[in-house]
């Protein structure tokens, strides 16, 4: 299950236990008891809902907001823009790879646009291509999908409350 798992104490007590982790800072951890909370399923119950509440109030974040970081092997001062030569020819390329691995990539040639048109015309085009990065990012589809599920009978809740009250 998505954020919980199950432990056993050193003294045999067991629980469930609800960790999520957001840019590697562990952001909630909290214990459900088998014994405090009436038996290993009403436990699982409590830590599932208390799970489903901290997603909604910390959601993962965007995988385009993480694309734009700055790693600290790069040269040109933008993530996925890079200067490179093939064969006679030297290029700033803009790139990075869809959710599903299909790589976007757009190369601008120096010598018909010149070093900083180049490198601005690669430096727009990576900003575009992220426009097509709208997932967040999660360690497995089980997540994604309670997440999505969640966010589904939120929007539906919110429907229902603002629903005009038929007079009777």
């Amino acid at each position: 299950m998505y954020a919980i798992t199950a432990i056993t104490h050193y003294n045999g007590a067991r629980a469930w236990r609800v960790t999520l982790y957001r840019d590697g800072t562990k952001r909630v951890e909290k214990e459900f008891p088998f014994l405090k909370h009436g038996g290993e399923s009403a436990a699982l119950e409590k830590a599932t809902a208390f799970r489903d509440e901290q997603l909604l109030r910390h959601p993962p974040r965007f995988s385009r907001d993480i694309r734009e970081q700055v790693r600290s092997s790069n040269t040109s001062g933008h993530p996925g823009v890079t200067r490179y030569r093939m064969g006679k020819y030297w290029y700033w390329v803009a790139q990075t790879k869809r959710r599903d691995g299909k790589p976007l990539k757009k190369s601008f040639r120096i010598d018909l646009h010149g070093e900083e048109k180049a490198k601005a015309l690669a430096i727009a085009e990576r900003r575009r291509q992220l426009t097509e990065i709208d997932h967040r990012v999660f360690r497995g589809s089980e997540g994604e999908m309670r997440y999505a599920q969640l966010l589904r009978e939120h929007q539906a809740a919110r429907i229902s409350a603002n629903a005009p009250q038929s007079e009777s």
